[in-house]
């Protein structure tokens, strides 16, 4: 992600200030400590003084992809490559930001462009023929809508599993807004996928019930008859698409997945079994990446931390005050800053706390 590293004969062939290098240079150190606010703050100030320098714009690009403003990203992304053609690195998170709204046929349409400067790119190459089998496939899909919920799903056969998806949905947002006491306003995509499919669009580990990557994915064979799983599932990912909607991508991975099982019908309870079970259980500060590189029994024990820390943190001090959190996190505020701001213990002492219980 980073070729934002400028190298001191770069500066030079790209004629810029010492100052607007030293910004750039603070930007980038920024990213690597991952305080986007701040890397944001950087890279804007050093794009006034040096406005046609494709990496600086790739700079401000990524800072707002990570704070979660991804149509601000996307229009720098799509500036850098006005700038400079050939970086990759922008068209590839361009085509993401449009291939996770939605906008599939844009984001094959990016990578297309840019393999025809970088012809020998595997991962452009995969993604395009990924992408465009997926698109394919989805020309044939139907939709069903709700209020807030957009559904799409392939031909009659899922036409009745599609309404009643809606209806769950929807129940979801009514039940997870009040415990939150925060209710959304935009849409959420949501495709229903026969297992096959779902495998083979997401790649992702054989236990996964679901993924939420800008959209709601979830296979759904016999999914009439197992109804109780369909809702956890649907509900669950849809706490994912909430959570990403307030904070963007830097929140940590006990936190998203914790309020998506603590949320989900009947989670706590079976999170809470699996906690007292355990001979032995990971530290929070080891739950902050993804779950999905997990053997599915560690897995399943990172979930149920996750989920009993989840459930303290919104006993101390109350849904509005994790909402505040993750608007924070929104903001670029550094966790351990703004957990100690709104929770009101050190996250050093929470975590021992937790690892009592």
């Amino acid at each position: 992600m980073c070729r934002i590293l400028l190298s001191p004969s770069g500066v030079a062939a790209q004629a810029m200030s010492v100052e607007a290098v030293k910004l750039a240079e603070a930007g980038a150190k920024a990213l690597a400590e991952r305080r986007f606010a701040d890397a944001l703050t950087s890279f804007t100030a050093a794009a006034k003084l040096a406005p046609r320098n494709a990496e600086i714009a790739f700079g401000v690009g990524v800072s707002t992809y990570m704070l979660g403003q991804n149509a601000e990203a996307e229009r720098q992304f799509q500036r850098t490559l006005q700038l400079d053609p050939s970086y990759t690195d922008a068209a590839q998170l361009l085509g993401e930001l449009q291939y996770r709204s939605g906008r599939i046929r844009d984001a094959v349409a990016t990578y297309e462009a840019a393999l025809k400067l970088a012809p020998g790119d595997a991962r452009l190459t995969e993604k395009v023929a990924q992408w465009s089998a997926e698109a394919r496939n989805e020309s044939r899909f139907a939709e069903a809508r709700g209020i807030h919920f957009r559904v799409l799903f392939e031909g009659p056969v899922d036409q009745a599993l599609a309404r009643r998806a809606v209806e769950m949905l929807e129940a979801a947002y009514l039940r997870i807004g009040d415990a939150l006491s925060f209710y959304p306003t935009q849409s959420v995509e949501v495709v229903l996928y026969t297992s096959q499919q779902f495998r083979d669009i997401t790649r992702g580990p054989s236990w996964v019930g679901g993924v939420f990557d800008g959209r709601i994915r979830v296979p759904v064979k016999g999914a009439l008859d197992q109804r109780d799983d369909l809702e956890r599932v649907l509900a669950h990912e849809y706490v994912h698409a909430l959570v990403g909607g307030i904070a963007g991508r830097g929140v940590p991975a006990w936190v998203n997945e914790g309020l998506a099982v603590v949320l989900e019908p009947g989670g706590l309870s079976d999170a809470e079994r699996v906690v007292a079970s355990a001979r032995s259980r990971p530290r929070l500060a080891e739950l902050h990446t993804g779950f999905g590189g997990l053997p599915e029994l560690l897995a399943q024990l990172a979930y149920a931390e996750s989920a009993v820390a989840a459930r303290a943190m919104l006993d101390m001090r109350g849904p509005s005050a994790v909402v505040m959190l993750l608007r924070d996190l929104a903001a670029g505020a550094q966790f351990s800053t703004a957990f100690h701001q709104r929770i009101g213990v050190r996250y050093e002492e929470f975590q021992d706390q937790i690892a009592r219980r």
